[in-house]
């Protein structure tokens, strides 16, 4: 764990000497280039929603059903049974 831990540091110390290295123009465009697509996925988002919310389409909200047709009553209990009524880790009279 301490080999992966040291690896990833090693790694994350290249690319900030990397990051650091490049000019401040060039930082500062990759910088506007990232905000720039972060507005526009924040917006493309905010339109879906609003496009979804404008249809006018009801949610159905129901019981969730079992999927599977139940035959008997013993398919539905618990496989394990325990023929003590226990209370409490004692048996109860």
């Amino acid at each position: 764990m301490k080999n992966i831990r040291t690896t990833i540091d090693k790694e994350v110390e290249k690319l900030d000497l990397k990051w650091r290295s490049l000019p401040v123009g060039r930082q500062v465009r990759y910088v506007l280039y990232l905000f720039a697509f972060y507005l526009l996925m924040g917006v493309g988002v905010l339109v879906k929603v609003f496009y979804d919310l404008g249809k006018g389409d009801t949610i159905d909200i129901s019981h969730i059903e079992v999927p599977g047709v139940i035959q008997n009553e013993s398919s539905v209990k618990d496989s394990v049974t325990n023929p003590k009524n226990i209370y409490n880790g004692r048996e109860r009279e």
